[in-house]
């Protein structure tokens, strides 16, 4: 039998509101290239990271899960990171969220306001500095 006291309930309510305090991050990657960029972000913070492999799946997911932060891989299926950026800052409820592109490629000329991203990061990054901009950007 268990037995619920005042204090049982107040724990339980902290443990909850810590739960639904962990940042979302919800990363695109149709490759597994992102694999170790996601290992990294998990080293620098408590993060709660869904990650979407399928690029027509993006929008509903970040609807669904409300992410407070979006990361996507520039290299996507028929090059459509530059359209996966503008349909999610489209979307009335998410254009708010913050989108990162992270790319491997320097000799691309990536223009972030053409892609609408609050942030783009050429690999192999500096993590610190990528840690650094993912909190400054989940905390505007």
């Amino acid at each position: 039998m268990l037995i619920t006291t005042p204090l049982h309930k107040h724990l339980n309510y902290c443990t909850m509101e810590i739960a639904s305090k962990q940042k979302r991050i919800l990363v695109l990657d149709n490759s597994g290239r992102m694999l170790s960029v996601v290992n990294e972000i998990m080293y620098y913070g408590d993060f709660d990271i869904l990650t979407v492999y399928d690029q027509d799946a993006i929008c509903d997911k970040a609807k669904a899960m409300r992410p407070d932060l979006i990361i996507l891989d520039y290299l996507l299926l028929n090059n459509d990171c530059e359209q996966v950026c503008n349909d999610l800052k489209e979307e009335k409820v998410l254009e708010n969220i913050p989108v990162i592109v992270v790319s491997a490629y320097r000799s691309k000329k990536i223009l972030s306001a053409a892609y609408r991203c609050d942030a783009l990061f050429l690999k192999p990054m500096d993590m610190e500095v990528l840690a650094s901009r993912i909190d400054y950007l989940m905390a505007s």
